[in-house]
């Protein structure tokens, strides 16, 4: 998964302190620190789940999962700034890029970069020596939203912008190969059951996405997703066992 990818699926599964944002007439019915893996990364996360359990006692399980993921966004843009860095080929491309910054406005998922692309021609054959053919900066901001579609996570792009650019075309190559990157990487990652799908135990209990909200409270980075399926009370005991041994993982 390339470090676009990461990045986009990190900000989508991403509301605190309290776990606050569970519907008002929720229980609890987990709370502790987990092993959570979406997207390859391991790490350990306090999560809560709540449960409508008036409904759960007439078949139909509504649940709320509220967690904490403030590290993992944090080692996401850390990413992101070592991709770019290292990414400098000698005959291609190469980039560089300021810090990252990812934010919540209005329930949307902002990320700004300002963001140096060249260009380097080595002949017609590869061979010849390094000359640099384009040089184009500008600062980018995108924003991106997550929706559910038939209890499917999917992220749509909102705003694209690029201000503040130099080079010998101020609209091309940055912002044609950025928009295509990042288009590119969001078709990927909507298509991946890992992504859209309910993440694991839920999935195997028949869970699909009913929303998802993030936010940045204090400081921290806390996600809400509510999942729906059909099931008995004794659904959410086996799940609260499963997050015991196995935690939460993205898979197939």
């Amino acid at each position: 998964m390339s470090v676009w990818r990461t990045l986009l699926a990190a900000a989508v599964v991403l509301y605190s302190d309290a776990f606050a944002g569970a519907p008002d007439d929720y229980e609890k019915f987990y709370a502790a620190p987990t092993r959570v893996n979406m997207g390859g990364r391991p790490v350990i996360a306090e999560i809560a789940l709540f449960a409508d359990m008036e409904a759960a006692a007439k078949g139909r399980l509504d649940i709320a999962l509220i967690t904490d993921v403030t590290k993992f966004i944090d080692e996401t843009e850390r990413d992101l700034e070592n991709w770019i860095a290292t990414h400098r080929q000698e005959c291609g491309e190469r980039w560089a890029a300021g810090k990252p910054l990812i934010g919540f406005p209005g329930g949307a998922i902002r990320f700004a970069l300002g963001l140096e692309y060249e260009y380097w021609n080595c002949g017609w054959n590869g061979k010849g020596r390094p000359w640099r053919a384009v040089r184009e900066t500008g600062n980018i901001e995108l924003t991106m939203a997550p929706e559910v579609v038939d209890g499917k996570l999917q992220a749509r792009l909102g705003d694209f912008a690029i201000d503040q650019r130099t080079g010998v075309n101020r609209y091309l190559p940055l912002e044609f190969v950025t928009r295509r990157i990042i288009e590119s990487e969001l078709k990927k990652l909507n298509d991946n059951p890992k992504f859209f799908r309910a993440p694991q135990p839920l999935h195997r209990a028949g869970f699909t996405y009913r929303s998802i909200e993030a936010d940045r409270v204090n400081g921290r980075v806390i996600i809400t997703a509510q999942y729906t399926a059909a099931g008995e009370r004794e659904t959410l005991d086996r799940i609260v066992d499963n997050l015991l041994e196995d935690g939460i993982v993205s898979e197939r």
